[in-house]
């Protein structure tokens, strides 16, 4: 159970192993006290140990445990539990070559924490994006979500890993559902000594695995503390991706960033055959006066950004503002704006007021093609923004940034069974017999087939050990399909992807059931990813643009041999030929349906690591006439 992070190196790891071994006396006599129900008398610090009881006489009013920590909550506690869970965000960062999950929380309106080995720079900002209410609710149902993208321009400090490990990020635009920033509130920084003691509960909300967000409540002790690297040490349960969240006290307080966790199979009390998961997260106050000791180095923006943060715990409910404009069309999908996916809007202010105003659709505005056209809206009527709008105009624009994955999957179509007229493919019926070796989805969409993965014009479905597609099912319109270059047999302008393009992970499917970047990467010598849906199939109709990026996700990637990969004699031509020889020239009706997967009937089978790699792939193409 062991956190192995993107970025988390070696050294760090080795350093934090060696300091979790040195606390395990401590750790042991807390554990004791607490099992003899003599909680309070863990503390060492007698100054942190009265002002923490007299924090609960004053608020709290709990009556006394008899028995281990003190379980008696007032029915206040879930109330502020859920107002802290809103600040709460997953993490996803998405580059050229990784996908990249954790865990984080707002600390301010406008500012966003979490750790440094989850965002180790601003490049890595730039391509990360943060999402709220990533949750299933009382009926079990996912909420509507909510994205916002990362700004360091306009605000990044971080601390490295072996040191505090935090990432501080500013909070850039909206890019997906309707909640407002100011909606998700915010976990106060603060160092004063009464939000926490030894031998009391910690509460982490985390997004573990990348999956919905979870509470994890009162069996979790606070077992030790680092005065001098400002660490705390708890037992609870957290899992890859839970980097980042917030570890809580019985008022909602945050007191510590968590960063790494491990078993520790020494730990038991009564019996040593139930390891234990020891944590280690940084405090907050060690963050806090990280923070405070590095505003001097800043100044304008940033340093009132910090500022502001830095005060928000001496008043917790300050007036609410919005900070973020609301992006245009914010309910549209591309159909109805189909000029939505080439337009980006940049938001800026250049006011230095503490009062943020809603910036003017009427301002200044600036366009440049190239050739996606954005345009770069600043000031208001009136205002003289020039100096800004220069500086802007001739900044660089990312090119991972056009090729974003629009993560609001609720927007797919999907394969369409009734396709081609006259004949119906029920993908139900296809898979129901291996039903058992499909891989389960953490969102199903109703109506669809078991693990049934709906992309734009195609749909997915994985299998659970496999971890490749066990079939994809695509639909392909011949009126509105792309061009093709009758004379090389090639898309007019889609050449074959090679080893460099962008992959994306699929927030609906857990990481262990797809292969991923880890191992791609490590066989790349061997194997391309090889599209299972090709490239240019879904890419018809408005949102053509959607669909060529969705089928650059891992659950249609399967290793394919270079050359079967990229010659059209192989996998990239019998559908193509369809098209050409037969539909196109017939006059005929011109939709298709194509099913394809992997096969695994070799008489000696061949494996990369643990992997059983396909020995040939099969495929059906399906049409009226």
């Amino acid at each position: 159970m062991t956190e192995r992070k993107a970025g988390l190196r070696p050294d760090t790891i080795a350093a934090i192993k060696r300091r979790i071994a040195a606390t395990e006396t401590n750790r042991t006599n807390t554990r004791l006290l607490v099992a003899e129900g003599n909680w309070r008398l863990a503390e060492p610090d007698v100054t942190r140990a009265v002002a923490y009881t007299q924090r609960i006489d004053r608020k709290a009013g709990h009556a006394e445990a008899q028995v281990g920590t003190n379980d008696f909550q007032q029915a206040a506690f879930l109330t502020a539990g859920a107002r802290a869970m809103k600040a709460i965000a997953r993490v996803a960062l998405e580059s050229r070559w990784e996908s990249r999950t954790g865990t984080g929380f707002l600390v301010s309106p406008q500012l966003f924490l979490t750790n440094q080995h989850v965002i180790n720079n601003e490049a890595d900002a730039e391509l990360t994006q943060i999402i709220f209410d990533d949750e299933l609710d009382e009926n079990g149902r996912p909420r509507p979500r909510t994205t916002f993208r990362l700004d360091p321009r306009t605000f990044f400090l971080s601390s490295d890993e072996a040191k505090f490990d935090y990432a501080l990020i500013a909070v850039g635009e909206r890019i997906q559902g309707s909640g407002r920033l100011a909606d998700y509130g915010f976990a106060a920084l603060s160092r004063t000594p009464d939000r926490h003691q030894k031998g009391i509960n910690a509460n982490i909300i985390q997004h573990p695995e990348g999956q919905w967000k979870s509470v994890v409540l009162r069996n979790n002790l606070i077992v030790d503390r680092d005065e001098v690297d400002g660490l705390l040490l708890y037992e609870t349960d957290t899992l890859k991706g839970s980097s980042g969240a917030g570890v809580f006290n019985d008022f909602w307080d945050v007191i510590a960033l968590h960063h790494y966790g491990e078993v520790d199979n020494e730990a038991a009390v009564g019996d040593s055959s139930k390891p234990r998961l020891v944590n280690e997260g940084i405090r907050i106050s060690a963050i806090y006066d990280d923070l405070s000791a590095r505003m001097e180095g800043l100044s304008g923006r940033q340093r009132e950004l910090l500022g502001g943060a830095l005060v928000l715990w001496k008043d917790e409910a300050p007036a609410e503002r919005e900070l973020t404009p609301t992006p245009t069309h914010p309910d549209t999908d591309d159909e109805e704006h189909p000029q939505k996916a080439e337009t980006l809007s940049v938001h800026y202010e250049t006011s230095n007021k503490r009062e943020d105003s809603v910036m003017s659709s009427s301002g200044t505005e600036a366009k440049i093609v190239v050739p996606l056209e954005i345009i770069v809206r600043l000031g208001t009527p009136g205002q003289d923004s020039s100096p800004a709008l220069r500086d802007l105009t001739t900044a660089p624009i990312s090119k991972a940034e056009a090729a974003r994955i629009d993560r609001d999957y609720s927007s797919r179509r999907g394969f369409n069974p009734e396709f081609v007229p006259g004949l119906e493919i029920d993908l139900r019926v296809v898979v129901e017999p291996v039903k058992a070796s499909i891989a389960p989805l953490i969102e199903q969409r109703e109506g669809r087939a078991t693990g049934e993965l709906p992309y734009e014009n195609f749909s997915v479905v994985m299998h659970r050990e496999r971890k490749i597609a066990m079939i994809t099912a695509t639909n392909i319109d011949g009126e509105t399909y792309v061009a093709i270059d009758r004379k090389t047999g090639l898309p007019a302008e889609n050449q074959p992807e090679r080893e460099g393009d962008s992959w994306y992970k699929d927030t609906r499917i857990a990481e262990e059931y797809t292969l991923t970047n880890d191992f791609y990467g490590e066989w790349s010598h061997y194997f391309d990813r090889g599209h299972l849906t090709r490239r240019n199939d879904p890419t018809w109709g408005p949102n053509a643009r959607r669909a060529n990026y969705d089928t650059f996700h891992f659950t249609n990637c399967s290793p394919q041999h270079w050359k079967f990969n990229q010659t059209i004699q192989f996998w990239q031509g019998i559908e193509r030929y369809v098209l050409e020889q037969g539909l196109w020239a017939t006059g005929l009706d011109k939709q298709l349906t194509v099913l394809q997967g992997p096969l695994f009937d070799a008489p000696q089978p061949q494996y990369a690591e643990d992997v059983l790699i396909p020995n040939a792939f099969w495929k059906i193409v399906v049409w009226n006439g």
